[in-house]
C-alpha cells in the first residue's frame, strides 16, 4: 500500500514529515494523510518521492509489483535510443523504461504510462513521460519495439501504440 510504503522510505531515509514536506512544497498534514492513507500526492509529487528515494513510480503505487519486476529494463552505456514524447513534444534519449498503472482508472482513461529514463542526479533518475497506453498490452507491445529497434542498433524510435491524451480534469482519450 503507497501510505506503508511512503513512510518506510521515510523512516529509512531518517527523515521528518516536516523534511519531507518542504521537499514536497506541501504541508506536514499533507505527509500525514499520505502516510495514513487518507490522501494520496498528484503525479508531479509521485515523481519527485519516486526521484528523491531512488524507487520507481510502480513500486510505490502498485502493491504487486517489486521494484526490480520484469517492466523495468535498463540499457547501459551506449545502448540509448532518441525517442520525442507524445505527451509533450521533448526529444531524449533514453537508457531505461518504466511501465506504471494509472490508479484510479476509468474506462475512458488510458491503463499504462511509459516512461523513459534518461539521465541520474543526486535526486533519482530523470524520466520523461512518453505516452499513454490503452491498455497493459498495447504498452508492452511499444516497449518490446523499441528494445528490438535497440538491438538491431537504431537510433531513433517513433512510438506507435500510445493514444492520445487531452487534460480536463481527467485524462480523456479522444478517439479518433
Amino acid at each position: 500500500m503507497f501510505s506503508d510504503k511512503l513512510k518506510e522510505l521515510r523512516m529509512k531515509k531518517g527523515i521528518s514529515q516536516e523534511e519531507l514536506s518542504e521537499l514536497l512544497d506541501v504541508s506536514r498534514q499533507s505527509i500525514s494523510r499520505y502516510e495514513n492513507g487518507s490522501s494520496q500526492p498528484d503525479f508531479d509529487k509521485l515523481l519527485l518521492l519516486s526521484k528523491y528515494f531512488e524507487v520507481s513510480i510502480d513500486f510505490l503505487l502498485d502493491n504487486t509489483l517489486k521494484e526490480k519486476n520484469s517492466e523495468r529494463i535498463k540499457f547501459e552505456g551506449k545502448n540509448k535510443i532518441t525517442i520525442t514524447s507524445k505527451i509533450d513534444g521533448k526529444v531524449s534519449s533514453f537508457y531505461k523504461f518504466v511501465l506504471s498503472p494509472v490508479m484510479g482508472k476509468k474506462d475512458y482513461h488510458p491503463e499504462v504510462l511509459l516512461m523513459g529514463v534518461d539521465g541520474h542526479s543526486f535526486w533519482g533518475d530523470s524520466t520523461l513521460m512518453l505516452g499513454w497506453y490503452r491498455d497493459k498490452a498495447d504498452a508492452e507491445k511499444e516497449l518490446r519495439e523499441i528494445l528490438e529497434s535497440m538491438s538491431q542498433g537504431k537510433s531513433v524510435y517513433d512510438l506507435q501504440h500510445c493514444v492520445t491524451v487531452r487534460k480536463r480534469g481527467f485524462f480523456d482519450i479522444e478517439m479518433e
